[in-house]
């Protein structure tokens, strides 16, 4: 699968039963990054989960590893997409982490983003991302956050 790129993209990827890949072009980009936070994503998009039925995903030491690190890398490297600067992908680095897996996903924001909230809005525009926030059999995540990239893992334990 090819992941196309933008100048300030949003990229949804997945494994096993996720599939697909999406660019968002956001339209104006803020001039001043606001901190974002894991906590504040998993609360958000647990809201979101809630309104569509679905259970609350739970934070995850390994796949909180996964997303800090490339979201890391992702602000080192002046990156944005899922593969990361040593040509890991998201499946590769969530094995390296050690979390054992029947599907996962990802999605990946930034730059342009000012609020965690601006993260997850721009998910939530997005097709491809909505539905890896809202798929009922994720139950659980990992966040990561580095200026203005965020990550957000998703995984159904295997």
């Amino acid at each position: 699968m090819t992941v196309a790129a933008c100048a300030t993209p949003l990229l949804a990827f997945g494994g096993a039963a996720t599939a697909g890949a999406a660019t968002v072009t956001v339209p104006s980009v803020p001039s001043v990054v606001q901190q974002s936070s894991p906590g504040e994503i998993l609360s958000l998009v647990n809201a979101e989960r809630e309104k569509a039925g679905c259970p609350a995903l739970k934070s995850n030491p390994e796949l909180n590893k996964a997303a800090q690190e490339h979201a890391d890398d992702m602000a080192s490297n002046n990156l944005t997409g899922h593969t990361g600067s040593d040509g890991s992908g998201a499946q590769e680095r969530i094995d390296k982490a050690g979390y054992k897996w029947s599907a996962w996903g990802e999605n990946v924001s930034g730059p342009g983003y000012d609020s965690s909230k601006a993260h997850v809005d721009g998910w939530l525009k997005s097709p491809a991302h909505k539905s890896d926030m809202l798929k009922c059999s994720f139950t659980d995540t990992g966040v990561g956050v580095s200026g203005d990239r965020a990550v957000q893992v998703f995984g159904t334990p295997g």
